[in-house]
């Protein structure tokens, strides 16, 4: 917000609409899509707007999560992205709030859009759109296997564990977890306090 991009840019529309369009007309592969991912704008009025511009603008989707950038906690509003959908005729994807299949479903239902994006909700739960309540063991242990052939940096091999594990740990050993420093120390206590329960 303080730099000018990211959900500033709903406050400029014809700016992202342009945009939209300037990428629409670089890429000339038919197969490549371009799309946008929003918030509301506190007038709904405003933020349909928007989205029709960037609809006209040519995007082939747009992503709504239903908060205004202030918002965190409250819950997403439902009502404004079914508004949203029955306005454009391009494809809308809702997304916030959506942690497990059964809100998948529900937000599908409720709003009609095309499709849902999660993102806490898959980061705590790779697995959820295959119907796990939290994160199996073997998604853990594949996870590390693809982070020791990539080897991102520790922050993020930490920081996608820590929310993996969020459902599977009790909080003492979450909070331990959660403060490690460095991969060997978050190997060894996943040895010795998760995938010990294994064997």
């Amino acid at each position: 917000m303080e730099e000018g991009y990211g959900s500033h840019l709903i406050k400029k529309p014809e700016l992202v609409a342009e945009m939209v369009s300037s990428a629409k007309r670089r890429i000339t592969d038919p197969d490549f899509t371009i799309s946008t991912k929003i918030r509301l704008l506190d007038d709904l009025r405003e933020t349909v707007d928007l989205c029709r511009q960037i609809e006209a603008a040519g995007a082939d989707f747009i992503t709504v999560h239903g908060r205004t950038p202030k918002q965190r906690s409250e819950p997403v509003d439902l009502e404004a992205i079914k508004i949203i959908k029955e306005s454009l005729n391009i494809p809308v994807i809702a997304n916030g709030d959506i942690y497990t299949i059964d809100d998948a479903e529900r937000v599908g239902e409720i709003t009609k859009v095309d499709g849902v994006m999660s993102a806490r909700g898959m980061l705590e739960n790779p697995a959820m759109f295959f119907g796990y309540a939290k994160t199996p063991r073997e998604c853990v242990k594949r996870y590390i296997e693809i982070a020791q052939l990539k080897e991102p940096r520790f922050m993020t091999f930490h920081h996608h564990l820590v929310f993996m594990l969020e459902k599977s740990l009790p909080k003492p050993k979450r909070k331990v977890f959660n403060n490690l420093r460095n991969k060997e120390a978050v190997l060894e206590f996943l040895s010795e306090h998760y995938f010990a329960q294994d064997e």
